[in-house]
Formats: structure tokens, C-alpha cells, sequence
């Protein structure tokens, strides 16, 4: 049971990669589309802003690709593996979501819709720190699924906000105390 533990460590630490390429990118872009929303800057600023969002996560993705395709193809583990459909099922999950709120209330209202998607997030946040047994995530998960309670009662740019730091705690710092931990 040891070996195996540490196995699943090692596997994790390599993947720390992808907490800091996903946190720092639902990071920046939460905090990029709360500043464009409260600051009053010229449109195109604003178009700049929205489209550095739009990159960011595109550049995420494909990083994503590039990862599971090429470098972890060979050695991909079963957690890893479970992982990553954890993820796809979220992505999901969060479009079916869109798709009955849309059909009840015949309106998209994001002031709802936001906090929603928030709470099915924290969830497979939770579900990545129980899969690879690493309780920093699991606590991360556990204060976004608390930031999304708490988005309830905010409009969406201060909900935006809320976001950006939940993904700071649930995936950056995390994602920073696995590298630090593998470089030592």
C-alpha cells in the first residue's frame, strides 16, 4: 500500500503542471472579466480584455491536448485517467445545467446560472483531491463550493471576483506546493 501511495504522489506531482495552467487561467480570466466590468476603460481595452480571456483558456486547452496526447500517452495512470473524465463529465454537467435553466426559466439569468456552475465545479474539484489523496484540493473545493453559496447574494461581476479567488485556493496554490515539493 505504501509503493502504491507513492506512486499515486508521484503521478500527482507531475500533473501539478495542469493545476497551475488551469488555476492560473479561470484565475486571470475571472479577475480580467471582474476589472473590465468595474473599471471604466475604452472599448477597445475592452475587446483587448475579452479576448486575452477567450486566449488564455484556449491556450489552457490545448495545453491540455498537447499533455494527455504527447507526454502522458505512454504513462497516463489510472487516476489521472479518472481525473480527466471527472473534468469532461463537469464540462457536461455544466452545459446540460445551461440548457435547463434556459428551457424552465426561457431566459439565461447568469446571477443564477453562475453560482450553479460554481457548486458543480467545487464538486469535481473534490473529486480530483479524493482521487489523487491530496486534502489541500479537497479543502479548495470545499471554500469554492462555500464562495459559490456565497455568490448567491452578489451581482455577477462580484461574483467573478469570488470565482477568480476560489480557483487561486483550489488549484494554484496547490499546484505550487506540488512543484515546490518535486523540486525538492
Amino acid at each position: 500500500m505504501g509503493k502504491e501511495i507513492e506512486a499515486i504522489k508521484k503521478v500527482l506531482r507531475s500533473d501539478d503542471i495542469l493545476f497551475l495552467i488551469w488555476g492560473y487561467a479561470l484565475t486571470i480570466g475571472n479577475l480580467s472579466h471582474y476589472l473590465n466590468e468595474i473599471l471604466f476603460v475604452p472599448n477597445r481595452i475592452h475587446s483587448i480584455l475579452k479576448a486575452v480571456e477567450l486566449v488564455i483558456v484556449i491556450i489552457a486547452i490545448g495545453f491540455t491536448i498537447y499533455y494527455f496526447v504527447k507526454i502522458k500517452q505512454k504513462v497516463i495512470s489510472h487516476d489521472s485517467l479518472s481525473v480527466l473524465f471527472v473534468w469532461i463529465a463537469m464540462v457536461v454537467s455544466l452545459s446540460l445545467t445551461n440548457v435547463i435553466l434556459f428551457s424552465k426559466l426561457h431566459k439565461v439569468d447568469f446571477t443564477l446560472q453562475h453560482p450553479l456552475f460554481m457548486v458543480i465545479t467545487a464538486f469535481a474539484i473534490m473529486i480530483t483531491g479524493i482521487i489523487y489523496r491530496y486534502t489541500l484540493v479537497i479543502i479548495g473545493g470545499v471554500i469554492f463550493a462555500a464562495l459559490a453559496y456565497a455568490c448567491c447574494s452578489l451581482d455577477l461581476n462580484d461574483q467573478m471576483l469570488l470565482e477568480a479567488i476560489g480557483w487561486f485556493i483550489a488549484l494554484v496554490i496547490p499546484g505550487h506546493i506540488l512543484y515546490l515539493k518535486k523540486k525538492h
